[in-house]
């Protein structure tokens, strides 16, 4: 009997052949376009320097007026304060604040300083200071990650399995964040301290917040109360085992198995009271802290400072502002000039 191994079949290597030199040209390709356009963006880079370096001269009177603009515009201009302060709604009244936000910022774009003024109990003419108002929600990509495991968690396995993180995070509305940033920025610097009350109790004094308040704490007073006496309850159980367990102790004519017996059910029966007064005990810190974040409708992480800071991040600088659009204003003559040439150039042909 023949114990030779069979050969494969030769239309096979040459299949394997040609597979992998199909493969070793696609990645070959690849690179090569990868190249291409490096090269490409390399050159254009270079060919725009050596544009610039050509009129150096233009670029840079171009940049010297707009920087003389930019400390003229830095100068004359009113300077403009920023105040920010940190909130968490409560009770879905994310929407009715951020409603309330752009009403106000609709009314500082009016210059409508009677209304602002009304809305926060303040002057006509501290009122008329304020210039802008903006919200944003507080997104970080740890505290995503985090409601995003809660979330595949909490869902059938079927659905978690089609849910990416990316989708995730791209179905969360700014609403359902769970801090926000409050931003006014004023031309007087010591305003916002007024400012932070009334705009949380126009959110507070809505009646649908304000019964979800109270329903809510009025379940989480009773939920307390019960926890609590169950937790007395069990303490109570558990001095009852241990008074037992010392009368039985202290039988004369105990049997020792029967005592062995009897000690194994008694340490089973109280390991479970032991393990339900711990978890009696977290449910009453859970309910504690619902009961602490319920007495508002909307929390203050962090208030409005007394005094504005300015804002001196670069971009907001009117110097650099102003030489950017010097040189931005310059390219932008210099590319009209460049498509007139070459339309004339089809034109003629």
């Amino acid at each position: 009997m023949s114990t030779s191994t069979p050969k494969p079949p030769e239309n096979e290597e040459i299949d394997l052949g040609v597979l992998f030199n199909s493969i070793g040209k696609g990645i070959s390709k690849l690179f090569t376009a990868i190249g291409s356009v490096i090269t490409f963006l390399l050159n254009t880079l270079l060919a725009f320097a050596i544009f610039i370096r050509k009129r150096i001269l233009y670029y840079a009177i171009a940049c010297g007026i707009g920087l003389v603009l930019g400390i003229a515009i830095e100068l004359t201009s009113t300077p403009r304060y920023r105040a920010t302060a940190s909130v968490e709604p409560h009770f879905s009244s994310a929407r009715q604040l951020y409603s309330n936000v752009d009403y106000l910022n609709d009314l500082a774009a009016q210059k409508d300083s009677i209304q602002l003024g009304t809305f926060f109990d303040i002057s006509a003419s501290d009122a008329a200071t304020i210039a802008k108002l903006e919200i944003k929600p507080v997104i970080t990509e740890t505290r995503l990650l985090q409601e995003y495991n809660a979330y595949i968690t909490e869902i059938d396995s079927l659905v978690a399995t089609e849910m990416t993180f990316s989708d995730y995070a791209a179905q969360i509305d700014a609403f359902d964040r769970k801090a926000h940033i409050l931003t006014v920025e004023s031309s007087k610097q010591d305003i916002f301290g007024n400012l932070l009350d009334p705009l949380l109790a126009s959110v507070s004094e809505v009646p649908y917040f304000k019964d979800q308040q109270t329903t809510l704490l009025e379940n989480l007073e009773l939920s307390d109360s019960i926890t609590q006496i169950s937790i007395v309850q069990t303490d109570s159980l558990l001095s009852l085992f241990e008074e037992v367990r010392l009368v039985e102790a202290n039988k004369e004519y105990s049997n020792g198995t029967n005592l062995y017996m009897s000690q194994k059910a008694d340490n089973n029966t109280e390991i479970s009271l032991l393990n339900r007064k711990m978890t009696l005990t977290d449910e009453l810190k859970t309910i504690r802290t619902a009961k602490l974040k319920a007495k508002n409708v909307v929390d203050v992480i962090a208030a409005f400072p007394e005094i504005g800071y300015l804002d001196t991040s670069l971009w907001k600088n009117r110097k650099v502002q102003g030489i950017l659009a010097g040189f931005i204003l310059l390219s932008m003559f210099y590319i009209i000039l460049y498509m007139d040439a070459f339309i004339t150039s089809k034109n003629n042909d």
